[in-house]
């Protein structure tokens, strides 16, 4: 088994992963399920819900959106708290100002394409 396959395979429910959109778009992506054919996650300031097969690549999307899981590396325990925050924000947001975004949130947002990056899975 490949590196790549061994770190698609120990993805677990909670996860904060990155993923590469059809036009290189970045994707934060908070996994919530898992099966036996793969993962379910979703993006987190989106809230898209996208299902993956074990191979990190995504399944037929009901809008044609398409997304590549090229790195699960594991955030600071900081930055992966700001994550899960960022996500029940825009889960449960309903009006503003219920979405303002905190300086750490925003802070994020800037900086975890860097470091997840940083930390690519090694190509197919």
């Amino acid at each position: 088994m490949s590196s790549r396959q061994q770190a698609l395979a120990a993805i677990k429910a909670g996860d904060v992963i990155f993923g590469l959109g059809a036009g290189s778009q970045e994707k934060l992506l908070l996994v919530y399920k898992l099966d036996e054919d793969g993962f379910s996650a979703r993006h987190v300031t989106t809230q898209m819900p996208f299902r993956f097969g074990r191979d990190g690549k995504t399944r037929r999307h009901v809008d044609g959106d398409q997304c590549t899981v090229v790195s699960t590396a594991a955030l600071p325990a900081e930055a992966y708290e700001i994550v899960i925050g960022l996500d029940r924000k825009m889960r449960t947001g309903k009006t503003h100002p219920d979405f303002v975004l905190s300086e750490a949130e925003v802070e994020l947002l800037l900086t975890h394409g860097d470091f997840f990056k940083s930390c690519l899975l090694a190509p197919e």
